[in-house]
């Protein structure tokens, strides 16, 4: 059997309880749930894989790198209108050309695809979430030169080995991928992403973390395939779960 299952659980978002509850009438923003069968204990999310360019390759790398399972999402973006259904926290959002939010807040129909989220990734760790990786993009300006690790439950000891091993095989890369820093919380001092209110995954993991890239990067498809190696590397020899 394929590990992979492609589970159009939710091919609209017509057919998710609360659509009726849209905040405008011109705005579409169907979506859809994929489900990556995997080792137990850890998962990698990637709840923007529309709007967050490259996270979709980079988790689907790391699932076949590590072995883990994995939750896709796609959709849930309307691009003319820059509104996002959250679907990692209840929330919706209207969002600048530099990652800026210009508007956020509650809805039914965002609720209703957060709980479906949070109830594939549960069904992804068959039983104790132990790790949890969310995988996200940015067009921040401030951030144009770093990832940006936010944890939570993650010891600094922790922290230090994942970014030892993210920056030494950042160093093997080849001279044509840009270098870029690494900062991991609680290691290091990062201030965004915030995961604990990012992501309600935060409160289920036993340890987690939302992991933030810069989209002048990840739009490269080859510098964005030799990240995810490195990210590999760190998950694999950070040892979380």
């Amino acid at each position: 059997m394929d590990r992979r299952e492609a589970v159009q659980l939710l091919t609209a978002l017509a057919a998710l309880p609360g659509i009726g509850c849209a905040q405008r009438a011109d705005i579409d923003v169907p979506g859809a749930f994929e489900l990556v069968r995997g080792q137990p204990g850890t998962v990698i999310g990637v709840p923007h894989g529309t709007a967050d360019t490259g996270t979709l390759e980079i988790g689907r790398l790391l699932c076949e790198r590590l072995g883990t399972a994995g939750v896709f999402v796609t959709g849930f973006w309307d691009p003319k209108a820059r509104q996002r259904v959250n679907v990692n926290r209840p929330t919706e959002q209207l969002i600048g050309r530099e990652s800026q939010v210009l508007k956020q807040w509650r809805s039914e129909r965002a609720a209703a695809a957060n709980a479906h989220y949070e109830q594939l990734v549960q069904q992804a760790a068959q039983g104790r979430l132990k790790a949890f990786y969310e995988l996200h993009s940015n067009n921040r300006p401030l951030y144009a030169d770093s990832i940006e690790v936010s944890t939570r439950g993650v010891e600094r000891g922790e922290a230090q080995r994942f970014k030892a091993a993210f920056e030494a095989a950042r160093d093997r890369l080849t001279a044509d991928v840009p270098r870029l820093a690494v900062h991991v919380s609680p290691l290091d001092s990062v201030s965004y992403p915030n995961y604990g209110n990012a992501s309600t995954i935060s409160r289920l993991a036993d340890k987690g973390c939302a992991i933030e890239h810069p989209g002048r990067m990840v739009v490269n498809r080859a510098w964005r395939r030799a990240y995810a190696e490195c990210l590999a590397e760190a998950i694999r020899e950070a040892r979380w779960a």
